[in-house]
């Protein structure tokens, strides 16, 4: 377990160690997820282009945050259900 303190104005540092494992650094965005109380932290890396093509489609209902949001669900289920196993 790797733990770090929170400042006064709301700020944590993420250790070395963290930011190998996410692949992160200076400048980069990382994304927080809440799930049953604990909160994930996630590289924010960028939509490949090929994954938006045909998004755009008017004869379809804009569902893009009910599909990230499932898909974020998803990949955090597959990493408790690894953690269990």
């Amino acid at each position: 377990m790797v733990k770090s303190k929170i400042s006064s104005k709301g700020q944590i540092v993420l250790p070395k160690r963290i930011r190998d494992l996410l692949g992160v650094g200076a400048g980069d965005e990382v994304r927080f997820t809440v799930h049953e109380g604990e909160v994930v932290i996630r590289a924010a890396r960028p939509v490949p282009l090929e994954r938006l093509r045909g998004s755009l489609r008017s004869d379809r209902p804009y569902r893009g945050r009910d599909v990230e949001r499932a898909a974020m669900e998803e990949e955090l289920a597959r990493e408790v259900r690894a953690k269990k196993a």
